[in-house]
């Protein structure tokens, strides 16, 4: 562990792990550490339940898998990873070239978003020149999150996503709304948060700078450290016993996955990033039957972007985030101030 490297104190901070309860106020049972979560993710009777907590039977099979999970992770295969990733590759360290050093920049306006973009059009195959429309969409789409009951956020929000379900319903990949805002919208303030972790140790940073061949753990660290989804929401469909208490069919459930993530049982010192820690077993991307679907996208496109952040600038310094976004089970920076220096 690095000397330098330093604790994350900002509303990001989940509250430590607890035994499992009922919250009369949200009429639902609390799972927080990492054990119960853990088995909560993999229970067959725990299904995934839509923004009004209630489970959609036409989504999912009788299992409660997403009818369409099969064809997007044949859309989403080690081959189409591999073909992608140099062009990545190459457009990551165009646009982290094109950024000014010595002055402060906003790793989320000025870097991720744009290459959020682009990834999602190279993904979704869509047209170059729709670039801008889509990009617009997208974050209409994505405007509500963590901004509480807006009415006129989230009808926006709602047209924004039916039109882009037009735009993709007869794409070369299923389900292509939900991928290109979780690609252009959602994958880069994960990425802004994990890079103000790495940022604000320092030494971390130059850890991975100097061994380049602790990335890709180093990512699943970042994720179970930075992640911007801090709990999920399942119902049971039969009664569960779990954690030590009985979840009864109908009851909701809310999975706290950064509470989990920094379960001391689990991991230890929690608080502390250290990219050299094994931290598979963190639930920022889901595990077992209901995990996320893009889990292997995220791991390469993040490996790629953080790999060339370490490799083109000897170091970066933290400058100021501007305010949390909190609320819709996510929390994450609106944005991350940096000096670049090569």
């Amino acid at each position: 562990m690095s000397a330098d490297s330093v604790t994350l104190t900002d509303p990001s901070t989940p509250p430590p792990p607890t035994e499992a309860r009922f919250d009369p106020a949200q009429k639902a049972w609390i799972l927080s550490r990492h054990e119960d979560v853990w088995a909560a993710l993999r229970d067959p009777h725990l299904w995934a339940v839509s923004g009004k907590r209630e489970i959609r039977p036409e989504t999912r099979d009788d299992s409660g898998r997403l009818l369409q999970r099969a064809a997007m992770l044949e859309s989403l295969s080690a081959s189409y990873l591999e073909a992608w990733r140099p062009r990545l590759e190459a457009e990551t360290f165009t646009a982290l070239l094109g950024l000014p050093t010595g002055q402060p920049v906003d790793l989320l306006a000025d870097f991720a978003l744009p290459w959020g973009l682009t990834l999602a059009m190279i993904v979704t195959r869509a047209e170059p020149a729709s670039a801008g429309r889509l990009a617009d969409l997208g974050r209409r789409v994505f405007a509500a999150t963590g901004e509480g009951a807006d009415a006129g956020l989230r009808a926006d929000a709602a047209a924004a996503t039916a039109e882009l379900e037009r735009v993709f319903e007869s794409g070369p990949i299923p389900m292509g709304e939900p991928a290109f805002v979780a690609l252009s919208q959602t994958l880069p303030r994960l990425l802004a948060s994990a890079w103000l972790a790495l940022v604000r140790n320092p030494g971390e940073f130059a850890r991975l700078r100097s061994e380049p061949h602790l990335l890709p753990g180093a990512i699943d660290e970042l994720l179970r450290y930075a992640g911007i989804v801090r709990r999920v929401f399942r119902r049971a469909t039969a009664d569960v016993h779990l954690g030590g208490v009985k979840i009864a069919k109908g009851d909701l459930v809310v999975l706290m996955l950064a509470s989990a993530n920094r379960d001391p049982d689990r991991f230890p010192k929690p608080d502390r990033l250290d990219l050299a820690r094994v931290a598979t077993t963190h639930v920022s991307l889901g595990t077992g039957r209901n995990s996320c679907v893009g889990a292997a996208l995220i791991r390469m496109a993040a490996s790629v972007a953080t790999g060339a952040l370490t490799a083109t600038f000897s170091s970066v310094q933290f400058s100021s985030v501007s305010e949390w976004r909190l609320g819709s089970g996510f929390c994450f920076p609106s944005a991350v101030y940096v000096i670049l220096h090569q």
